[in-house]
């Protein structure tokens, strides 16, 4: 196969033209593309590797299910390109991902529930239809337009069989994505990626949390919580009798008309959850603004509060400046001008408090792997060593017996592979194990000289 960024500005399937070359992940790479109106779309290619029925059969189930809040999946296919076999999805494209707002910024409560009903609802209906995601993380939670989807190429089957899937088994696959469905909310709030008891959370999401973390709370408790409930039916109003025939005069139809009028003008100032109201919070349901209100630098959601931040801060500035421009000189033996003088101006404008910026972990070095010949499991595959690096760590501290590692045998693309060099029989048994343990079905095994 050739390298991913060579695909660009050929055409798959005799009608889409790949465009710029978004992300690879091991075998698979992510273009730019329009689908036959014209419409910004996405297509995976995926490599073959005798998976490609099974991967055909996930797509349209997902295809066929049409939830609002998975990533559509228009068409899907195998074709011939360049004399080898590639299968194809083609998605609708997103606007912006989680997780590159969550390097900025912690969401507000009510971004948060919005987040927690739209996973909630994709979750459900792939538990529902024998699927299960093993992959729910920022990066994965996407936006278009303003409703927040779920990735939806990366999920698998599970259903109990007599060969690989037992019911405990399908039982614990789901059990760990509601697990990774908490971890994401716990992040959404605090940015942290480890529950402590005494981290700062609404009582709503302090009681959730928890329990998903610890594998005792099903989706369908989760959504008792998340879930708004349905709204009461409107109350019939007894038509007023009429002095005189049955009749409506006048006066009565404009009280009717002004009580009508008041019916539909919603109360002043109530939000849209039942959730503690954050102070600077809209009380509009935002449905997680991730294109209106933003920046397109910020790359989603709601940033009103750090605008109304920003010229605050301006006011107190200008203020300043102006203090000092009109204040007489200063000798230096003078010393410092009485604190009075600057506590009016810190009096008169308070700006409004920044978010604390944490202090970023150190990164573990990037470190490549020397070249030994032999076979490779390959698990993912990035364009930037750093990004491989990362992955590589948290791999590692999920579960240390993979032994992940950055492994670059052709310069400029960065795989990461489990357990280094070996045979081929044991590359295809630590291949199988890294699939049964949760890692990407797509890993695949190649003999690298």
């Amino acid at each position: 196969m050739q390298l991913w960024t060579e695909y660009e500005g050929k055409k798959i399937a005799g009608t889409y033209t790949l465009g710029k070359l978004l992300r690879s992940e091991g075998r698979n790479g992510f273009f730019a593309t329009a689908d036959t109106t014209g419409k910004a779309a996405v297509i995976r290619l995926t490599e073959p590797h005798f998976d490609e029925d099974e991967l055909l059969k996930r797509w349209r189930q997902v295809s066929d299910m049409r939830e609002a809040n998975l990533i559509g999946i228009e068409r899907f296919g195998k074709t011939d390109f360049d004399g080898v076999g590639i299968t194809y999805a083609l998605m609708e494209a997103d606007d912006a991902n989680l997780g590159d707002v969550l390097r900025e910024r912690p969401l507000t409560v009510t971004e948060t529930m919005q987040v927690a009903r739209s996973v909630h609802a994709a979750l459900s209906a792939l538990h529902a239809s024998g699927l299960v995601h093993e992959h729910i993380e920022p990066e994965n939670v996407l936006a278009v337009g303003e409703t927040v989807k779920l990735r939806s190429d990366c999920v698998r089957e599970c259903i109990a069989d007599s060969e690989f899937n037992t019911p405990e088994g399908c039982a614990e696959l789901r059990r760990r994505d509601v697990h990774n469905f908490g971890m994401l909310l716990l992040e959404c709030l605090t940015l942290e990626k480890r529950y402590n008891p005494g981290l700062n959370m609404p009582d709503v999401f302090r009681r959730m949390i928890p329990h998903m973390l610890d594998g005792t709370w099903t989706l369908e408790q989760v959504g008792q919580l998340v879930t708004p409930p349905a709204a009461p039916p409107p109350r019939a109003t007894a038509a007023a009798a009429s002095p005189t025939n049955g009749a409506t005069t006048k006066p009565q139809l404009d009280q009717a008309k002004a009580k009508a009028e008041k019916s539909k003008k919603p109360e002043q100032g109530t939000l849209p959850l039942d959730t503690p109201r954050v102070a600077g919070e809209s009380a509009e349901d935002p449905a997680l603004r991730y294109r209106r209100d933003v920046t397109e630098e910020s790359g989603g959601f709601n940033l009103r509060p750090w605008i109304l931040g920003g010229v605050a801060a301006a006011i107190v500035c200008i203020i300043v400046i102006w203090h000092f421009v009109s204040a007489k000189p200063v000798s230096p033996t003078q010393g410092q001008a009485p604190p009075q003088q600057t506590s009016a101006v810190s009096n008169a404008t308070q700006p409004i408090p920044q978010p604390i910026v944490r202090p970023a972990a150190a990164a573990t070095p990037p470190v490549v792997t020397a070249h030994t010949p032999g076979w490779y499991v390959i698990a993912w595959t990035y364009n930037h060593q750093g990004q491989a690096q990362a992955k590589a760590d948290r791999i590692n501290g999920r579960n240390r017996g993979f032994h992940a590692e950055v492994f670059s045998p052709r310069g400029g693309v960065y795989l990461i592979s489990l357990g280094g060099p070996m045979s081929e029989s044991d590359a295809k048994a630590l291949q199988q194990r890294a699939r049964r343990s949760g890692l990407p079905r797509d890993t695949y095994i190649r003999n690298y000289r």
